[in-house]
């Protein structure tokens, strides 16, 4: 009998080990919550937009944590790229910008926020790039490099900086040797990044890869 009631109280306190180790705090409950709206296939700026708050809301909490503003950010980035006006983009990217500037309040030179704010100059760039293209170009290069050199494993980073060689290089007539270059590097640091269970960013992979599949085509014309 005693032997039956040993083994009882082992089992229960096993199942109250195992519901405590599954149990999610409130922080990780709203964070996936946000982040799988933020990622959803449907996409469009309405869930962008509910995404956005709800990571607003987590941040004005937990104050401590940085990735709450990185995703705020990138959700108003995606939603300028919705935007038809350039008052409007520019709206949505001064909201990003601020996110970012608050995220490195609780995180000072995190290598994350410091590629997004290279990455929300790039898209401003893309708005009106007969007007920014000259005053913002350098500093967006700068911004990645910085990144690169801060965490050269970091993809996001490389895979904004083969955007940027890839448009300059287009501009100029050149080949793409550089920004495919740098995007197999890219999609090597995909391939070795871990999901560390901090919400840490894992995105862009998907876009690195197509980028680099158009690096791998023959040119025009070629074997004709």
């Amino acid at each position: 009998m005693k032997s039956l009631k040993l083994n009882t109280l082992i089992a229960l306190l096993a199942l109250l080990l195992v519901g405590q180790a599954n149990a999610q705090t409130p922080y990780e409950k709203g964070m996936k919550a946000a982040l799988e709206q933020l990622f959803s296939a449907d996409g469009g700026k309405e869930n962008w937009q509910n995404a956005a708050n709800k990571f607003e809301r987590i941040a004005n909490v937990e104050k401590d944590k940085w990735q709450p503003h990185y995703y705020a950010a990138l959700a108003y980035t995606w939603m300028a790229t919705k935007e038809e006006t350039l008052s409007l983009q520019d709206e949505k990217m001064n909201r990003a910008r601020k996110l970012v500037e608050t995220g490195l309040e609780a995180s000072p030179d995190n290598v994350e926020l410091i590629t997004m704010q290279g990455y929300a100059d790039m898209l401003s760039i893309a708005f009106d790039p007969g007007t920014r293209g000259q005053t913002l170009s350098t500093r967006v290069f700068q911004t990645f490099g910085k990144a690169i050199q801060m965490d050269p494993t970091n993809p996001r980073a490389r895979l904004f900086m083969a955007q940027m060689q890839d448009g300059t290089e287009s501009f100029f007539g050149q080949g793409h040797e550089g920004s495919c270059q740098t995007l197999t590097k890219a999609v090597e640091n995909y391939a070795l990044q871990k999901d560390n269970g901090d919400f840490s960013p894992t995105w862009g992979q998907g876009a690195a890869e197509r980028m680099l599949k158009n690096c791998q085509k023959p040119a025009e014309g070629e074997g004709n």
